[in-house]
């Protein structure tokens, strides 16, 4: 019998009472983990999902991130990644997320994304330069070595900008952890900060012009599944929450354009690197005018992304199962 493992343990994203309703019956394995049915993370329900679609001709288990071994990861012929590289980080800074990473490059298993995939995406700067070299647009970015800093070429990155507002956003950052607007930053201050940043764990940091049309157009975030587009929406800020907004409210013109550029890219990741399972490619808004069907650029690319059972009535949790299951094939 095949096995899958399914690499779990993010608690983010519960999904709703009414999914839980809808689902109820294939949710109740979840109990034998210790879940409660109160409140149950979007990476547990995509378990509970892809285990339903397997039946009983393929086992499937979950893999707890925040104790993974390699006996268990060699105990499975595939290995999905939902809980990815950024949550071992959280959870343990970069001496845990290089043990992550250690034991899934010597696993047996096949992983999904690849320990290569996700190193490539979680060190922001190495796909923003290969953004830049395929001729895609990004935003002009610093990329800082916090154990070799040169603090002479970010302040020639800073006046040649010529804006008032920076942001620093740190590798294996999420949910805004690290990332800071600076607003006519010295030297003194970019020091100060990157000194803290190193004593966090950090290692790696990109430095852009803070571009204030970012949030009045709000960011394009694409959610794909085998280089399928399946939902889209829109998020900006206010106050410091972020407020969602469905496809409809995306201007047409500007979600093709969107659209088309994320079709390419996933050609050439598949090309250069791998064809993943799924994605998320985020597009903002505006480099030097305020036309936003010219000026919408690659923001960020999520290869583990959370997946909000709301954005799609829980369809794209039945999509990705079978697309996860459809590895054991190949």
């Amino acid at each position: 019998m095949k096995t899958v493992g399914v690499l779990i343990g993010t608690e983010d994203e519960p999904v709703s009472l009414k999914y839980y309703r809808d689902n109820k019956d294939s949710l109740m394995i979840l109990k034998e983990y210790g879940y409660s049915m109160k409140y149950i993370p979007y990476d547990a329900a995509i378990f509970a999902e892809i285990k339903k679609q397997a039946g009983k001709k393929i086992d499937v288990i979950p893999l707890f991130g925040d104790d993974l071994n390699l006996e268990e990861c060699n105990l499975c012929d595939i290995i999905f990644c939902i809980y990815e590289s950024v949550y071992s980080f959280m959870d343990g800074g970069y001496e845990n997320y290089e043990r992550y990473m250690k034991i899934l490059k010597q696993t047996s298993a096949t992983v999904y994304p690849s320990p290569r995939m996700q190193d490539f995406i979680v060190q922001k700067h190495k796909y923003m330069k290969y953004l830049s070299k395929n001729n895609y647009t990004i935003t002009p970015t610093s990329y800082i070595n916090l154990d070799n800093i040169n603090i002479d070429r970010i302040g020639s990155f800073i006046r040649n900008m010529k804006g008032e507002k920076f942001a620093i956003k740190p590798e294996l950052g999420s949910f805004k952890k690290g990332f800071k607007i600076f607003t006519r930053p010295t030297r003194e201050t970019i020091q100060s900060y990157l000194q803290k940043m190193k004593q966090k764990g950090f290692q790696h940091l990109l430095l852009q012009e803070f571009i204030e049309e970012f949030n009045k157009f709000g960011e394009i975030k694409t959610y794909w599944i085998n280089n399928k587009n399946i939902y889209s929406y829109k998020q900006q800020w206010i106050k410091g929450e972020g407020t969602f907004s469905d496809e409809t409210t995306i201007d047409p013109d500007v979600l093709s354009e969107c659209l088309e550029i994320g079709k390419s890219l996933l050609k050439d990741i598949e090309r250069d690197h791998e064809k993943l399972i799924h994605c998320r490619i985020d597009f903002a808004c505006c480099l030097n005018n305020e036309k936003p069907c010219r000026d919408f650029f690659i923001n960020e690319i999520e290869i583990c992304p959370t997946i909000g059972e709301e954005e799609s009535g829980g369809e794209a949790y039945k999509l990705l199962a079978k697309q996860v299951l459809s590895r054991l094939q190949n």
